[in-house]
């Protein structure tokens, strides 16, 4: 009977032990979670303000930033920040890459979804507007020179490497037009945020940088 009651003791302190353990990560994740839905909330709250920054941009038709500094050769890309990307038929292709992804064009400006079979807000009809005063070749043009400026957002950020560049068609195809768009001589080197490339023959490579 000893030994049994002291097992029992011993397996009400390990309960009571077991059940303040229990107890305390219970408070912790509660405070995390708070934490990390405050967080979520102030993100999308931050990406909202972006997104609306961005298209205040282009329905003020403000003057973009130029992408590339010529007395450097430089190309430095800000999410949120808005770009002069060139120009498609004349046409001058502006926006902005957003942190929360995607990019946000003078070409087709993004609008905030509404529930179907709603009517069109005043920005969705806004959107379309714009969207409709470029031909498909012009939105091609547009898409293509977007997607060169994503791949080098992504280069700069090391999600890309200048292998998969290479071997990206669509990139070698549009990043020469594309470069001579936003005044980057490619037969001199140039850094990509800070990143030092050279581009000779249709191949880019990246170089090392002295410390």
């Amino acid at each position: 009977m000893e030994i049994k009651s002291f097992m029992l003791k011993n397996l009400g302190t390990i309960s009571s032990f077991q059940v303040n353990q229990n107890q305390k990560p219970s408070k912790i994740t509660e405070v995390d979670e708070t934490d990390f839905k405050q967080e979520k909330i102030k993100a999308s709250r931050e990406k909202y303000a972006e997104f609306v920054q961005s298209c205040n941009a282009i329905y003020q038709e403000a003057t973009p930033m130029q992408l590339v500094d010529k007395q450097t050769n430089a190309i430095n890309i800000t999410n949120g920040v808005y770009y002069h990307l060139g120009s498609v038929n004349g046409k001058p292709l502006n926006g902005t890459a957003l942190t929360g992804g995607g990019f946000n064009s003078n070409f087709s400006p993004m609008f905030k979804e509404s529930a179907p079979g709603t009517r069109l807000t005043p920005e969705q009809a806004a959107s379309l507007k714009r969207h409709r005063s470029y031909s498909q070749a012009e939105h091609q043009g547009a898409n293509e020179f977007v997607a060169v400026f994503m791949s080098l957002s992504r280069l700069a950020e090391g999600k890309k490497s200048v292998d998969s560049m290479n071997d990206d068609a669509m990139f070698a195809q549009h990043f020469p037009k594309f470069a001579k768009g936003i005044g980057l001589d490619l037969s001199q080197p140039f850094t990509i945020n800070g990143k030092s490339f050279t581009y000779s023959q249709g191949t880019l490579q990246m170089t090392a940088t002295e410390d």
